[in-house]
């Protein structure tokens, strides 16, 4: 009993501190006679319907809910109920071996620190994408909680600390790029040139999450009372007066330039560059072999096999990144309760999440298949000789085909 009491007691403090508002009418609307406010007010099918001409700014966030298309069900069953906790498990699973192997004594380079920050974002945004696909399957995009606590993550935090993370692995694969850039096509410039790796880390991260904190407020929780028991639960609404002002417009567009836009065409262009100025000192290097008396034909795959690999690996994280980005960036800009209960919609929405999610899921695996060093590691970490030579040998032979 003792320990029942503290628990309320901590709960109306919390709810205290955050100020829940109570709309009888928005409870009516949405759950007819089985809601009502704290004062036990229950509205009959006409004040509700009076209720939803004179509080339709208010309402009209989840009444889609009723008139939504049958098969929005099914398309979150296969997608937020299969398809998505596939792509976590192998998120999960390649970016836990990928911290592995980056942290190994040979990975102690600038570009590795890089890529341990990047592999760590990509794992906290997957861990973060379980909850937000448990809510879109059991909860939809209202919610019904009976607790305060997951009520309050869901409207505040979720999209907060899941695209916080999603925005510092953005930054970790620019910065990334721009010192690959450097190493290649300015080699004479002193390295690293963004400064203390350690350092640009953490100023990242701060810098990135300190950005997305005006998204904590985009929604909010409005308290109901079920009539059959007393029972408080909390649904989540958009806040439409804020996400109307004119400082949340430009807030949202310029999330999409920073994070989406500006990475994506810079990501795109100095990889293209990379590629360019690698391919001519290649051509070099094998214009000065094919000058030599003991050039055996037979050498040129496996002493160009770098280069292929590195094409490869710069042309299929550039193309993935803009094909799996993308869209997330137009569902940003377009996603508002008018159109939810639209299906094409929803599948378009269900897609830029698996798209997003697939982006940060796939590096592991994108390395393993195009960077020897890095599967040469895996390997010895693991204790894989027998599988070394026989992998190696068929992945060179295949890239020497392309």
């Amino acid at each position: 009993m003792e320990k029942i009491f503290k628990n309320r007691q901590s709960k109306t403090m919390i709810t205290r501190l955050y100020n829940t508002e109570e709309d009888p009418a928005y409870c009516s609307v949405i759950w007819g006679a089985n809601l009502t406010s704290s004062n036990d007010l229950v509205l009959d099918t006409t004040t509700a319907t009076n209720a939803t001409h004179i509080f339709a700014n208010d309402l009209r966030d989840d009444l889609y809910v009723d008139v939504e298309d049958p098969r929005t069900e099914a398309l979150r069953e296969y997608c937020y109920g299969i398809i998505l906790p596939i792509i976590c498990a192998l998120g999960i699973i390649g970016n836990v071996l990928n911290l592995i192997v980056l942290t190994r004594r040979n990975m102690r380079g600038t570009a590795y620190i890089y890529m341990r920050a990047y592999s760590t974002a990509a794992l906290l945004a997957i861990v973060f994408a379980i909850p937000f696909g448990i809510r879109m399957l059991v909860h939809k995009d209202r919610g019904q909680w009976e607790e305060f606590g997951p009520a309050f993550y869901t409207a505040h935090l979720e999209l907060f600390l899941g695209n916080g993370c999603l925005g510092v692995g953005v930054m970790m694969l620019l910065v990334l790029t721009i010192e690959r850039y450097v190493s290649v096509c300015h080699p004479g410039f002193t390295r690293p040139v963004m400064g203390p790796p350690g350092m640009v880390v953490f100023i990242t991260c701060c810098a990135t999450f300190i950005i997305y904190l005006p998204s904590i407020f985009r929604g909010e929780l409005i308290k109901c009372m079920m009539t059959t028991n007393n029972v408080y639960v909390y649904l989540r609404r958009d806040n439409n007066i804020y996400q109307r002002s004119i400082f949340y417009s430009v807030y949202k567009i310029m999330l999409e330039v920073i994070f989406k836009l500006i990475p994506t065409v810079l990501i795109a262009g100095l990889n293209m560059r990379i590629m360019l100025v690698y391919r001519r000192t290649c051509e070099r290097r094998r214009q000065m072999v094919l000058s030599r008396a003991t050039y055996v034909k037979d050498d040129d795959p496996r002493k160009f096999a770098e280069e292929r690999r590195l094409f490869l690996l710069l042309g299929s994280t550039s193309i993935l990144f803009l094909l799996c980005v993308s869209p997330m960036a137009i569902l940003h800009m377009t996603i508002a309760s008018e159109v939810l209960p639209s299906f094409p919609f929803q599948v378009f929405r269900a897609l830029a999440n698996l798209l997003e999610l697939i982006n940060y899921s796939m590096t592991f695996y994108i390395y393993c298949l195009f960077s020897e060093d890095f599967r040469n590691t895996l390997m010895r970490t693991f204790k894989w000789p027998w599988l070394k030579g026989k992998l190696c040998h068929q992945v060179d032979e295949t890239l020497a085909r392309l």
